[in-house]
């Protein structure tokens, strides 16, 4: 495998705000869910780009929320090796991912609560063809609100989509988060068993900026990000099984409240 470090992420610290009962739950599952990735083309500026999924294993499933302020979690195990060379980079202590097996990754993360993945504002998605999508690729059968689906077209806010691919791509997405702009990315995926593939066509609005961070990230300009194999291409390998979703609203009434007293505390001290 070429050799490539990159993770894209919803990051940062999350801000629990913004949710409603509509938007609450989970979002995303992932069972064993393993493959390659790579994304390509977008080196040469017309604000199109791929991301490839290949030698996939596992199933996923996709709830589609809402239009909102989301405020995202994550549960589960999630683990990148971005460069597939069996060793390691300076992400994390190299013990961490020899706790899950994974020796040689780059980045792994194994919780049994829901930690805080970042903060996402004005996200919502247009012309998809339903509210409940399963991929699995251990049995090749793919649905759409439980209708055979083998692919199709939709778009959807630059941080909506990011949503989406949050579960997949690891810690680094702080660069990400902190310098997309806000747009439409216009997605089109094909779903392919018998490969074990799964393609999906980017194209962005004005404004997103997306292709130009893949391209900083290949050239290896990205501030704080390790040397790049500056190839035009990124790849990796992932790991996921677990859970993204949107915390209920009680939970952030309780953890306002919780603040609260806090701030009262921390004044009668005073």
């Amino acid at each position: 495998m070429i050799n490539k470090q990159l993770a894209l992420a919803v990051g940062s610290v999350l801000a629990l705000v913004g949710s409603s009962a509509a938007q609450a739950g989970v979002v995303e599952y992932a069972n064993n869910f393993s493959a390659n990735y790579a994304f390509s083309n977008f080196t040469d500026g017309d604000g199109s780009f791929n991301l490839t999924f290949s030698n996939i294993s596992g199933n996923l499933e996709i709830n589609v929320p809402q239009a909102g302020n989301w405020g995202v979690q994550r549960k589960g195990e999630f683990d990148v090796d971005y460069n597939g060379t069996g060793t390691a980079s300076a992400f994390q202590a190299a013990s961490v991912c020899n706790s899950v097996g994974k020796s040689g990754w780059d980045y792994c993360s194994k919780t049994t609560n829901w930690v805080g993945l970042g903060q996402l504002n004005n996200a919502s998605y247009t012309d998809i063809s339903g509210s409940k999508f399963v991929y699995n690729w251990n049995t090749d059968t793919f649905t759409s609100d439980g209708t055979a689906y083998s692919g199709g077209s939709f778009s959807g806010s630059s941080s909506g989509v990011m949503l989406l691919l949050g579960m997949f791509l690891g810690p680094v997405g702080s660069y990400i988060a902190s310098n997309i702009g806000s747009g439409t990315l216009f997605v089109s995926q094909v779903l392919d068993g018998a490969s074990n593939t799964w393609t999906l066509t980017f194209t962005e609005s004005s404004g997103v900026g997306l292709e130009n961070l893949l391209k900083s990230l290949d050239a290896g300009t990205a501030a704080g990000l390790p040397t790049t194999a500056q190839n035009a291409l990124i790849d990796g390998v992932v790991y996921a099984n677990g859970a993204v979703h949107i915390p209920e609203p009680a939970t952030l009434a309780l953890l306002g409240m919780g603040l609260a007293g806090l701030a009262a505390r921390r004044r009668k001290s005073a």
